[in-house]
């Protein structure tokens, strides 16, 4: 169920399930900006909120994300569904009140009046009384409960695609299934009549034709076989392969990995398809064949199951997110030496362009003192036009062949002497 889903998560995750919406029916192709989005335009009402984590459900084809709100969940303002990329996402939040909630807060009211259970007049003083006796808090109450809570069912019609305002089979299963909890003390044709109200298209025709057929079948009965035609049939084997050939997604996180793996061990305990003792050796052997793991942390699982030792889900789950904190540290510290080892070597780049820089300021230098020099011991002619070469031989000046083809002996360098001018 998804609110049992909401509730573990919420539970794994350390946060209260009263402050937790479970997002479902989310596509993998939606990108993380569009997802904040959609969650942005739906959730503003209710304040500011956390995306605590995501993760792939197989039966779904989709991804499933946990919401985390600053305050409880406001039932006035909370969207059943959030319209984003592929269609709506379903909205799952834990209901808004218990019964055991609601004897507490009438035991409270009654105290702060100064009253007790047999000073309240009438039915509700004899319920009261009969909860205090007897210790049944959903014998007493259930018939307040059920007044207090009543919600109207999601729309569902059948479609392989539901349309705008409608939900997926699952979806409306999960929330169908615990409003019937909370109707059992609701006489059975205001049952069916509530459960037709949130029926279109194929499941309507299919449930009017079974009550024409025989109009004593229960509401139970017809979500019954609604199931039988909409719901998941996998059957035992099916659901058994599913778990064992399970594996990590290339760009799907190892925490991530763990939680679909627990959601799919569940659902094969569930349809007897493994034994529940199984589930955390099940973990164990996933994890060492099926996933991409550090070496630290394989290391330690595979101690683990050298001892025979499976750690539990939980403690599975502190181990993964201890080695992925450890590799973020690990890439933050790489990331860090590698800008300071760009710093250093962009420094040394810089350096050498600045040296280069120099030599070619004293080399410019030299050039510009053998000119002068030249211009000082030929004082009739103009300066020498550098670009000229041989087309113009001033008198007295050095031949090509007495300055020397390497310009050694030019002015300024090392075999350079006054006698060597003509």
């Amino acid at each position: 169920m998804a609110v049992e889903m909401l509730q573990d998560w919420c539970r794994w995750m350390g946060v209260s399930a009263r402050r937790g919406l479970l997002i479902l029916g989310i596509p993998e192709d939606c990108s993380e900006a569009e997802f904040q989005g959609s969650l942005q335009a739906a959730l503003w009402p209710m304040g500011h909120f956390t995306v605590l984590g995501k993760v792939f459900r197989e039966e779904d084809n989709a991804t499933a994300a946990l919401v985390e709100l600053d305050q409880e969940v406001n039932y006035a303002l909370v969207p059943r569904e959030i319209l984003g990329t592929g269609g709506p996402w379903n909205v799952v939040f834990v209901p808004s009140c218990s019964s055991e909630e609601l004897l507490d807060r009438v035991f409270h009211f009654l105290e702060q009046q100064g009253q007790t259970v047999d000073s309240v007049p009438g039915d509700p003083g004899l319920e009261l009384d009969r909860v205090c006796r007897l210790q049944s808090v959903s014998q007493a109450i259930q018939p307040w409960v059920d007044t207090l809570r009543y919600q109207r069912l999601g729309m569902f019609s059948g479609s392989v695609q539901p349309a705008p305002g409608e939900e997926s089979f699952e979806a409306w299963l999960d929330h169908t299934t615990d409003m019937f909890r909370v109707w059992q003390r609701v006489p059975e044709r205001e049952k069916r009549r509530r459960l037709l109200e949130g029926l279109r298209g194929t499941a309507l025709y299919l449930v009017q034709g079974l009550l024409a057929e025989n109009p004593a079948k229960t509401a139970e009965e017809c979500l019954e076989a609604l199931t039988q035609v909409f719901g998941d049939n996998e059957s035992q084997a099916t659901i058994r392969i599913k778990c064992l050939t399970a594996k990590q997604q290339p760009d799907e996180q190892l925490s991530a990995f763990v939680l679909r793996l627990e959601v799919l061990l569940q659902k094969a305990i569930q349809k007897g398809a493994l034994e529940r003792t199984s589930a955390d050796e099940l973990h164990l052997r996933q994890m060492l064949t099926r996933a991409n793991l550090t070496e630290p942390l394989e290391e330690a699982l595979r101690r683990l199951r050298m001892i025979g030792r499976s750690p539990t889900f939980l403690e599975l789950l502190g181990l993964i997110r201890e080695s992925e904190e450890w590799e973020a540290r690990l890439a933050s510290n790489m990331g860090a030496q590698v800008e300071d080892e760009v710093g250093d070597l962009a420094s040394v780049q810089a350096d050498g362009r600045a040296s280069a820089k120099a030599e070619d300021e004293v080399e410019e230098q030299a050039k510009d003192e053998v000119e002068e020099e030249i211009e000082d011991h030929n004082p009739d002619h103009g300066p020498v036009d550098p670009s000229q070469t041989g087309s113009y031989e001033a008198p007295g000046a050095p031949t090509p062949v007495q300055m020397g083809s390497n310009l050694r002996e030019c002015p300024g360098g090392p075999d350079w002497v006054l006698g060597s001018l003509a």
